[in-house]
């Protein structure tokens, strides 16, 4: 998670290799970051929120085949530069979520 801000994409400063990995490595990645989405660094943040959507996205289509924007919006509407107040919120219901991905992946 440390170097969740090295090395920036040209042409995509939210994303970052090690955006890209934890992407892959699922739901114990998306879990990890959930400390980032308070990070008082914005990019911090930002690159945090999309290793949350790339997993939430791979998991709904691959378990439930759900509407992923309907997920998002259920699990508060996270965005980076929301209040903290409203950010941990959604930080809260996405733990509850990852809770139930788990549990469901495990069975």
């Amino acid at each position: 998670m440390e170097h969740i801000n090295r090395s920036p994409e040209p042409l995509h400063a939210d994303f970052t290799a090690e955006v890209r990995a934890l992407v892959r490595l699922g739901l114990p990645a998306a879990r990890a970051v959930l400390p980032l989405l308070m990070s008082p660094d914005e990019l911090a943040r930002l690159r945090a929120q999309r290793v949350l959507e790339g997993v939430s996205r791979h998991v709904l289509a691959d378990t439930w085949g759900g509407d992923w924007a309907l997920l998002w919006h259920d699990n508060g509407d996270y965005h980076w530069r929301d209040a903290a107040e409203k950010r941990q919120a959604a930080v809260d219901r996405w733990l509850a979520w990852l809770d139930q991905a788990v549990a469901r992946a495990s069975d």
